[in-house]
């Protein structure tokens, strides 16, 4: 059962009792869909994010010119330098090619769906007051994609998806049946079913509304090419504490044009890893600003949907710290290499306290990533020992 987190002031949960039901299901259909994915003795990907593009090495630098108000947590002392470790991936629940180019087998007019890419920074031996250790170490996990928000609102919705992809052998397409609820064309058996499942999952208009927002979501997702992992901006999507009293949302951003800056056509089925594996042989560094975008409390911050963003306009993000990823880095798609970013556990809550996850869906990913990092690390220590 899920341990449930003490909320902070700028969150609110109508219904802990709901919520933790919710949670608990989700981390249970989280190890029933990896064993479905990867039956013995095949090895246990991650429940999210599973293909890997590189893990590389890297130092996070605090800037030393941070504003004084921004001193705080990891970047309380100006110029402090740590070791970290930065893992680029894809977000989709199964391995596949980096682009879906099947549509061109339909009609060649027929676009690419591209898909969520993320970018997961490790830094390491940070010290103070963390929420959990990462093997013993005390580590700070910043884990973002790049879009600014993520496309499942709340623990809610994010339930239904797992509920769709374990009854329908992983496709998606049967969490948003019910937009098609007032198609005139829909014939009436494929209604009455659709209207018994708004029902039986108690989906109400504001949840029709989310459905839309994350159709959008994943529409602009899947339209979105991306050439070089390198080359992109990635945000947290959902929101964390700053300190005591404020709240930030967090982004990484290239601080130059990285090559390619297209993606080949027709697209290789990894290209992405082959990109990046060739930019990390050659020699010179590769840099991304760290950016904070920080608020108090006075309005809606949108804590509890993690589908809203904050407008960058009028709450621009603020560089606080520097990313180097330095190259050359030869072993990085060496098989030991791989095995060694595969062991690797990433997570929201691998954290100083300063820096705590806020909102449903974070404290929903406390639970699902805790029970896919230890499905999939018991599997592997049980292949080890054979």
């Amino acid at each position: 059962m899920t341990t449930r987190t003490p909320l902070c002031p700028f969150e609110h949960v109508e219904d802990a009792d709901l919520e933790a039901r919710r949670i608990d299901e989700t981390a249970l259909l989280t190890v029933k869909l990896l064993q479905k994915r990867y039956p013995p003795p095949a090895p246990v990907l991650r429940g999210v994010h599973p293909k890997s593009h590189g893990c590389v090495r890297a130092t996070f630098t605090v800037n030393a010119d941070v504003p004084p108000e921004l001193q705080v947590g990891l970047f309380a002392e100006p110029g402090r330098h740590f070791e970290a470790i930065v893992r680029f991936s894809n977000a989709a629940a199964l391995v596949g090619p980096d682009v879906d180019c099947s549509g061109r087998r339909a009609a060649p007019a027929m676009p690419d769906r591209h898909g969520s890419r993320g970018m997961a920074v490790k830094v390491l031996d940070v010290g103070g007051e963390v929420l959990a250790q990462d093997d013993e170490a005390c580590n700070q996990d910043f884990l973002m994609i790049n879009q600014p928000v993520f496309a499942f609102a709340t623990a809610g919705d994010y339930l239904r998806l797992d509920r769709t992809l374990a009854a329908h052998d992983d496709d998606p397409a049967g969490f948003f049946a019910p937009l098609r609820a007032q198609d005139p064309t829909l014939p009436p058996s494929e209604r009455a079913a659709v209207l018994k499942y708004i029902e039986d999952e108690r989906i109400d208009a504001d949840a029709i509304r989310r459905m839309l927002q994350t159709k959008t979501i994943i529409d602009g997702i899947q339209a979105t090419p991306v050439a070089n992992p390198l080359g992109i901006r990635y945000f947290s999507a959902a929101p964390f504490l700053f300190g005591a009293d404020r709240v930030m949302k967090f982004s990484a951003r290239p601080c130059a044009e990285v090559q390619p800056s297209t993606v080949p056509d027709p697209p290789p089925d990894h290209y992405l890893r082959e990109v990046l594996t060739q930019a990390l042989r050659a020699a010179g560094s590769v840099e991304f600003d760290f950016m904070v975008q920080v608020r108090g409390g006075g309005d809606d911050l949108g804590i509890e949907n993690a589908s809203s963003a904050w407008d960058e306009a009028t709450h621009p993000f603020v560089r606080v710290a520097r990313i180097t990823i330095v190259a050359p880095q030869e072993d990085i798609d060496s098989a030991e290499h791989r095995a060694r970013c595969e062991r690797l556990v990433f997570t929201p809550w691998h954290s100083l306290a300063a820096h705590q996850p806020i909102g449903g869906i974070n404290r929903l990913r406390r639970a699902v990533y805790e029970a896919s990092a230890q499905h999939r690390l018991k599997q592997a220590e049980g292949l080890a020992g054979t």
